[in-house]
Order: structure tokens, then sequence, then C-alpha cells
């Protein structure tokens, strides 16, 4: 599984920056509780810091994409780690809640421009065992999103500014690492490939078939988007909703930390088991599960597990459906950044909807039930991709056929 663009330091590098974007995105979770009180603040109020980190991320996606083959790899690369860097600092030491949603976003640039580079040079470099290396890089962004919050276990919520300032930092480390990223090329001969080169395995925008096509890509525009919104929901409100059904703040965040740790080992189990599992099949079965875990959180007592379940139900989805997205729509340069971006959305739309159902009365609240009817749409946005999918094979089998009649009739 050799690449061009990495050296073993730029790979290494590359793990600790997505550690260092997990750790950081997972500690707003925790933090939302102290922001209620800092600020005498509505939760639905304070998620809007969620949904100002997302709309910075989706920024960030969509300049780097847009940039990128211009300034090459490294600068892109820098640019991230300064903005992640300024704006967690700056989030962590805000006196007012409209500098801290500001100092969000400009992190969510940071993060937005880190997390397409990571991800789309890592599709770019490791070709057909991408699959398993997403998974890996991926499963790094868990990891430090499992050590973060289990700091605010251990030590209080209290300190927040001091583990925003103490992970941000870190970043000065891991930007080393860009010497080990040539800064171009910055795409590769994926980038180049047409379903034509790989018949039956995606979805054509030949003549006639652009129907499916579009359906095909909306259902997976579907898949990122109401995954990640179910993702950003319980990373974000998991921690007030356990604390106000009576669980303490500390209790609530070790939870949290079960959370984003099913995800990680999820993404660690599938990097060892991926070569023998479809992209496709991976997503729907995850989907599936997800829409479980979050059904079981309703359950009164087994809200921590049914999270957990969704978590590991999760972890899969965003790097193995890049993997199954490149290989429906033929490696176009433009899909992997696209739904990146797009995925954004289910950060900046769902965290204040989601907020609103985190209530005192958190017993019988809607929250899991939310979750749940996100995750059974993900459920449908993958059995219309299959069906797209169906529907092209026949298409192709009746057009082989009618050619072949014609043929049979000159011999």
């Amino acid at each position: 599984m050799s690449n061009s663009l990495f050296t073993p330091i730029g790979i290494a590098s590359s793990f600790g920056g997505m550690f260092l974007i997990g750790a950081l995105e997972a500690l707003y979770g925790p933090s939302l509780i102290r922001l209620i009180e800092r600020f005498e603040a509505s939760p639905s109020a304070v998620g809007i810091v969620i949904s100002a980190h997302f709309i910075g991320g989706l920024l960030g996606v969509l300049s780097s994409q847009s940039i990128h083959a211009r300034i090459g790899n490294r600068v892109t690369l820098a640019a991230g780690y300064l903005l992640l860097l300024l704006g967690s600092v700056g989030f962590a030491w805000a006196p007012t809640l409209l500098l801290a949603i500001t100092a969000s976003a400009a992190a969510g640039l940071g993060f937005g421009a880190l997390d397409y580079a990571f991800s789309h040079l890592f599709a770019v470099a490791f070709g057909s065992g991408s699959g398993k290396m997403l998974n890996l890089l991926h499963g790094f962004f868990g990891v430090g999103a499992i050590l973060a919050p289990l700091a605010v276990a251990l030590f209080g919520p209290e300190h927040y500014p001091a583990y925003f300032t103490g992970f941000a930092l870190l970043t000065l480390i891991t930007a080393l690492g860009v010497q080990g990223v040539r800064s171009f090329p910055t795409q590769g001969s994926a980038a180049r490939e047409t379903p034509a080169s790989a018949p039956g395995t995606g979805l054509s925008m030949a003549a006639g078939k652009r129907f499916y096509f579009m359906v095909g890509f909306a259902g997976m525009i579907g898949v990122f988007v109401f995954h990640v919104a179910v993702g950003s929901g319980i990373g974000s409100w998991e921690a007030t909703y356990l604390t106000l059904s009576g669980i303490s703040v500390e209790q609530a965040a070790a939870a949290t930390s079960l959370f984003w740790l099913s995800m990680t080992a999820s993404r660690f189990v599938l990097a060892a088991a991926i070569k023998r599992l479809r992209p496709g099949t991976v997503v729907t079965l995850s989907c599936t599960l997800m829409t479980i875990g979050s059904a079981v959180a309703f359950i009164p007592g087994f809200a921590v597990v049914g999270l957990a379940l969704a978590g590991f139900a999760i972890g899969p989805i965003f790097p193995t459906a890049l993997a199954w997205a490149n290989q429906l729509f033929g490696g176009r340069s433009w899909v992997s950044g696209s739904l990146i971006a797009i995925s954004m959305i289910g950060g900046i739309a769902f965290p204040p909807l989601l907020g609103a159902t985190v209530t005192a009365d958190a017993d019988q609240a809607p929250f899991p039930l939310a979750l749940a009817g996100l995750s059974l749409l993900c459920v449908l946005a993958c059995i219309a991709i299959g069906a797209m999918r169906i529907l092209q094979r026949r298409s192709d089998t009746n057009t082989d056929q009618d050619q072949e009649v014609p043929a049979l009739a000159r011999r």
C-alpha cells in the first residue's frame, strides 16, 4: 500500500492532527453545561456554539476545496492548524457568549480545512486501500474524542478553558509534520477515473441515466447529513441530557467518553475487516444499528447503553461512506469535498433543534426519539442508493440485450 504524498512522519502527523481535532470537538459537549451557567443562557442559545463551529467547518471545507489545487497541500494544512489553534484558545477564554460563538466558528474553519485535506489526501494517496486507511485516520479522531471528555470527568468541567488551551497548543507539534506531506499533487489518478472505467460498480452520468446518478447522490447526501446530525447531537447534548436526568456532571462526561470510545472502537475493528465487506453493506448496517441504539436510549435506565451503541454504529459511516461514494461516482474530484462540506449541515441545523428537546423533564424528553428518527432517514437514504444501483444495472442489461438483436440479425 504505497503512496507518493506522505512520508512516515507525514502519516504520523496526520494521525496526530485528527487526534487533536477529535479532542477539541468532543470538548464542546461537556463544556455546554458550564456555558449555560456562565452566560445564563438557554440550551438552545448555547447550542448556537455548535452550529457556529459547523458553519465554520462548512466554509473551511468549501474554501479549502476551491483553493487547494493552487496553494498546495502543505499550505492548506498549515492554515487549518493555525485557525484551529486561534479559534480554540479564543473560545476557551471568551468573556461573552457572542465572542465564544465567533471563536467557535474560527476553530470550525480550521477543523473543516484539516478534515477535508486529511480525508481527501488519504483517499488519493492510498487508492484501493483508502477504506482501511480512512477508518484508521478517523479512528485517531475518536481516540482524541475519548480522552478529552475523560479529562473533564477526572478533573471537572469548570476547568474547560484549560482543556481547550492545552489541546490547542499541541497543534504546534503536529503542524511540524506538514513537512512530511508533499505540496503537490493535490489530486491523484483516482480522481480522473470515470464510471466507464469501472463498469457495473457505480452510477453513470451518461445520457438517459442522470436520474439514477442524481437520486443516488441525493441519497448519499442524506447519509452524510443525517448521521452527522445524530453524531453531533449525541456528542453535544448527551452530557447535558444525562445531567438533567439526575446523573452527576462527571458521570455524564464519562458517558460521553463511552460514546466516543464506542465510535472509535468500531473504526479500528472495521479497518481490520474492511476487505471482507462491501462499503455499501457496512454503511447500511451501521445506519440500521444507529437507529436501534437511539431507540434503546429512550428506555428508562438504558440511555447510556443506547447512546454508546449508536456511537459504535456511527463510527464507520463517515470514512466508509467516503469510500462508497468514490466507488459509486467514479472517483470524481468534487465528490469527497462536496460530501464533507454538505455533511456539515447536519452539525449546523440540528444541534439547536436537538437542544430544544433536552429539558429538565429529561426522562420523558423526545431527544432519543429525535435521534432515532434522523437515523431512520439515514437508513432510507441507503435504501434509495441501493435501489438506484439495481435499476441502473437492469437498464444496462436491457440496453445490452437490445444491442445484441441487430447484431444477430446481421449474421
